[in-house]
């Protein structure tokens, strides 16, 4: 790969984990108990945390995961519904944010096929804000057009693949929090991982070799 000045290597070189210390990890897992705990205690005003502290990655990963089109403030707003309802029963096995990433892709998976109860608990001026920022912090990457047609080779990809994709590059999640977030083993996300990125390279070969 000669000379490429975009995030494209992201794609196909970053293959190690986040570097996060396990003081970090630990940290916020002990603070996602205490969340929780007085949560199940009737403090529910913890919820409003939850969302403001949260809502930026969830909008950010169903607009990438739906090829950034318009239904992500429904799609938002699903999640957190579906988060209220289910924190009670939130075990801290795996970190708030994972937990909440595993039901946005689910949301995303199904969003053209049920039409779930839906509850304003952010506002469509905050979702807007929210998602001109992720595409600022995208396009500052690299040059518009560069950005279209990765953006488009992206959203071109088997949703099993472009999840992934998102997942590792975009929201840069570790292995194990894919696979958790996911529901499948590390073996097999390394072999659809390699084949996402087979189909980039052939998408985006002529850009690779600028």
């Amino acid at each position: 790969m000669r000379g490429l000045a975009s995030p494209l290597p992201d794609f196909f070189c970053k293959l190690s984990e986040p570097g996060r210390s396990n003081i970090v990890v630990m940290a916020e897992t002990l603070d996602d108990e205490a969340l929780v705990a007085r949560f199940n205690q009737g403090d529910e005003s913890v919820f409003e945390q939850i969302v403001q502290e949260y809502s930026a990655n969830v909008a950010g990963l169903a607009n990438r995961l739906l090829g950034w089109p318009g239904e992500v403030d429904d799609i938002t707003q699903d999640v957190f519904v579906a988060a209220y309802l289910g924190l009670k029963n939130f075990r801290c096995e795996c970190s708030l944010k994972t937990w909440l990433f595993t039901i946005t892709v689910n949301k995303c998976r199904s969003y053209k096929y049920r039409r779930l109860l839906r509850i304003r608990v952010i506002s469509r001026a905050g979702s807007k804000v929210v998602l001109a920022r992720h595409r600022a912090a995208d396009k500052a990457a690299m040059d518009s057009e560069t950005f279209d047609r990765v953006r488009r080779a992206v959203v071109a990809l088997p949703a099993k693949y472009r999840e992934l994709v998102v997942l590792r590059y975009l929201q840069e999640l570790s292995t194990s929090d894919i696979c958790r977030v996911l529901g499948i083993s590390r073996n097999l996300l390394q072999v659809r991982l390699n084949r996402a990125k087979k189909r980039l390279r052939q998408e985006l070969m002529d850009l690779m070799e600028q």
